[in-house]
């Protein structure tokens, strides 16, 4: 519904900071080519305060292989919408759905970074969205979709190790919670993905788990 030339969020665990919103405009207004527009942003936990974006020399000149380490909160983006193809947002998907629509705008938009921090992501919000249990094990199927959109590009094998790797992750947290069954099944789907060697020794492990559960 947004018909501003610009357009930002917030997730519920983020803070713009003061007088951020003058060099992005800037940066827009200088640069017509650039579609969207990436910040640095500072991790904040209990008293500590850190960069999210690591420096330009530490990181790739390659965007998506960028993303793949590197957090992407709600407060990171910000758009030209008469540019964006909407299809990024997908209604569908309530967690880690910037995840989702930063990387389908990386597919076919031109990005620009300010390595200026521009906003705040705390860390220790106990009733945000991001620390629901709903959201824990919201990850493969964002990867899932992102292997689709990057399918055939020379990021698929990149993307689809991603997704096995959060698979594996997801299957951790399901054995945590006593959903094995949950567990089971995402370690099947890691086994299938790229790297999947790596994962074999957490079949021994998930698989005493499961006959601890059913010992009486």
């Amino acid at each position: 519904m947004a018909e501003s030339e610009f357009l930002g969020f917030l997730d519920d665990d983020d803070e713009l900071m003061p007088d951020t919103l003058a060099p992005k405009i800037c940066e827009f207004r200088e640069h017509p080519d650039v579609d969207v527009i990436v910040t640095d942003g500072l991790r904040v936990s209990d008293a500590t305060e850190t960069r999210i974006l690591p420096p330009p020399e530490a990181r790739s000149a390659d965007l998506v292989e960028t993303m793949m380490s590197v957090g992407w909160g709600a407060g990171s983006l910000t758009l030209r919408t008469s540019n964006i193809d909407l299809s990024a947002f997908d209604p569908d998907f309530r967690h880690l759905e910037w995840t989702l629509t930063a990387f389908a705008l990386a597919r076919h938009h031109r990005f620009a970074i300010l390595d200026q921090p521009m906003y705040r992501y705390y860390e220790n919000t106990p009733d945000s969205l991001s620390k629901s249990a709903e959201y824990g094990v919201a990850a493969p199927s964002v990867w899932q979709r992102l292997s689709e959109v990057y399918s055939g590009t020379r990021y698929e094998p990149m993307v689809r190790r991603r997704y096995g790797l959060e698979c594996h992750w997801t299957s951790v947290r399901c054995a945590r919670q006593g959903r094995l069954r949950d567990a089971w099944r995402f370690h099947a789907e890691s086994l299938r993905s790229p790297g999947a060697a790596s994962f074999i020794p957490y079949s021994a492990k998930l698989g005493l788990r499961s006959l601890r559960a059913l010992l009486p």
